[in-house]
């Protein structure tokens, strides 16, 4: 399955793999980003009907902590079209990249999201724990699918 992209530039990039939402985060997410994000996520809500999931990748160059405001308005968004999960890959090695995954996590149990999540470091792991919860829900994607589409959206 091919990648649908929404859009594209040097801050953000959003896309779908079929049932899955792809945000590509190249520097920290703003509100209009999030409202750009928010726009396409509820048309695929719509589309698929909640049988949905979402993969953001976040590159290093933007894994600075979002403003409160940001993740208020981002956990509205949440609250208002529950998926069938979230994987929130946070791309790099070393320290720092380690301790952004570290504090996104606590940031999701902190929140108490509605949907699974894993918080991972590289796009084929967030795929790869994606597709079964996709299938449980009926959703048939390969974890190879997602990966492409991905790329192809960067």
């Amino acid at each position: 399955m091919d990648a649908i992209i929404y859009e594209s530039d040097g801050g953000l990039a959003l896309a779908s793999c079929g049932a899955v939402y792809l945000s590509i985060l190249r520097r920290p997410l703003t509100l209009e980003g999030l409202a750009r994000m928010t726009r396409i996520s509820k048309r695929l809500f719509e589309q698929h009907r909640g049988k949905c999931a979402s993969m953001a990748i976040i590159e290093p160059s933007a894994a600075d902590a979002a403003s409160k405001e940001v993740r208020d308005k981002s956990a509205e968004l949440a609250r208002a079209h529950p998926i069938l999960g979230a994987a929130i890959v946070i791309e790099g090695s070393g320290f720092r990249p380690a301790a952004t995954r570290t504090l996104v996590a606590g940031l999701y149990l902190v929140t108490k999201k509605e949907y699974p999540h894993k918080i991972v470091s590289t796009p084929r792991e967030g795929a790869a724990w994606l597709v079964p919860i996709l299938a449980a829900a009926g959703v048939v994607h390969s974890a190879n699918e997602i990966v492409l589409a991905a790329e192809a959206t960067r």
